[in-house]
């Protein structure tokens, strides 16, 4: 039995007869158990860590992170091979949690899209609402394994490079061919508009759950990661028709006032960064790239003193510091949306569209009677404005690794990174192999497909 598969079919078997049991309705056929009611699936889908954790391994990665040379002897092997681009990041006695945790939610989502109409004691309308869910779960998980275990997509090829498998189906015996990345992205539009198509709800009791803006907002960063910077733009600016509040940072008496995930009014659907990649140390280039003036230093971000272990010089992500219950979001949210809009207004031509929504969220990131606003000449200014305001807006979120590499195909934006871990200097140079995070060895030994 394939591994992958095997692994599918216990944490289903853990689903239904462990810790889901209270409350979820099942019956024996045969040696197994099925989901029979329309409220099993709707369990199924409001499982909260199971749908929403998203991985992260790229954010050791990225930019962002820089790793003090005191911090280095403390961290795990995961961490030093992902820090230093390596080409194996596991051992085998390691598995890939970001992996594991994404397939599982491709595995959920697929669980539902293949029974949830046809359960029982359900209205139509409660099963058409779960279906249209599962399709913005799984588009969101495959966004994100494409863009950790496959090449970037490229406007100008083909994207014939083999990517991640595609499983559409909750079988336990399918192939674990991997798909193209043209294919992969392919799937994850369909699946957008097919959650668009069967009616995906307008506004949802909490953000954990997908919702119309949710699907414009994927379909807003699908697009952007593509360089269809035209689609990009309408979808975001749907977006900001539905839902366009932001936190006024002024208005906080300090990061502890940071609202929690739930009830944070920016988030339009919730997705978090794994548990173990919260606080690894931010770069100094990125903390010395703050004004004074921006509010962003002290709310994003917190001493390496502070409930960080192991402690280190330097500043580590915040927020999930300042608000335990909060997590780090990576999924869609609305000032995503203003950059979106004014990244693709400049790559558009619009520089002055772009300028306005650059300055709509810097006027709620600075102090009070600071000066906030930026201006440009060019599109050419105003994208590097942008550019610049992406990786201090979405600081410790693992962003910054997939805009490095999508940039990598802009000879404005291109860059070779190095960083010294250990003595031993490493380097990543554009488009090379070290930003596509290699499959564990551990499946393709039992897989030998994914090798492929």
């Amino acid at each position: 039995m394939k591994f992958l598969k095997f692994t599918l079919y216990l944490l289903v078997q853990v689903l239904l007869f462990g810790s889901c049991r209270d409350y979820v309705e099942v019956e024996p056929v045969g040696n197994n158990r099925v989901l029979k009611y329309t409220s099993d699936y709707r369990a199924l889908a409001n499982s909260y860590n199971d749908m929403t954790s998203s991985g992260g391994i790229y954010l050791i990665a990225n930019a962002d992170v820089e790793f003090p040379t005191t911090y280095q002897n403390g961290v795990s092997t995961i961490w030093a091979n992902s820090y230093s681009w390596q080409d194996k990041i596991y051992d085998p006695s390691q598995s890939d949690s970001d992996w594991n945790g994404l397939y599982k939610a491709v595995y959920y989502s697929n669980v539902i899209i293949d029974g949830v109409m046809s359960s029982e004691r359900g209205t139509e309308v409660e099963k058409r609402e779960i279906y249209a869910e599962a399709f913005v779960h799984r588009a969101f998980a495959y966004l994100q394994l494409v863009n950790t275990y496959g090449p970037q997509f490229d406007p100008a090829s083909a994207n014939s490079e083999k990517a991640v498998p595609l499983l559409l189906k909750p079988e336990l015996f399918s192939s674990l061919e991997r798909n193209t990345v043209g294919e992969v992205y392919d799937q994850i539009i369909s699946d957008l508009n097919s959650a668009l198509n069967n009616g995906i709800q307008d506004t949802p009791s909490f953000n954990v759950l997908p919702s119309k803006r949710a699907v414009y907002a994927l379909l807003a960063r699908t697009y952007l990661l593509m360089g269809q910077y035209d689609l990009s733009l309408e979808n975001a600016e749907k977006v900001l028709q539905m839902q366009n509040g932001l936190i006024d940072l002024k208005t906080l008496a300090s990061g502890y006032s940071y609202p929690i995930l739930i009830q944070n009014p920016e988030v339009i659907l919730s997705k978090t960064l794994l548990l173990t990649y919260n606080r690894a140390p931010l770069s100094n280039d990125l903390l010395n790239s703050f004004e004074s003036n921006d509010l962003r230093y002290n709310y994003y971000t917190i001493p390496g003193t502070v409930a960080i272990f192991p402690q280190y010089t330097g500043r580590g992500f915040g927020i999930a510091t300042y608000s335990p219950t909060n997590g780090i979001n990576i999924g869609v949210s609305v000032p995503e949306m203003y950059l979106i809009v004014a990244e693709c207004n400049a790559r558009l031509g619009n520089v002055q569209q772009a300028v306005d929504n650059l300055n709509i969220l810097r006027a709620k990131r600075y102090a009070s009677g600071a000066s906030y606003e930026v201006s440009a000449v060019s599109s050419a200014e105003a994208l590097s404005l942008v550019i610049s305001e992406r990786e201090k807006e979405f600081i410790g979120r693992g962003f910054r690794w997939f805009d490095q590499r999508r940039l990598n195909l802009d000879p404005a934006f291109r860059k070779t990174y190095t960083r010294v871990f250990k003595d031993v200097t490493y380097t990543l140079e554009p488009n090379s192999e070290g930003y596509v995070f290699p499959i564990h060895q551990n499946y393709i030994d039992l897989n030998p497909e994914l090798g492929k």
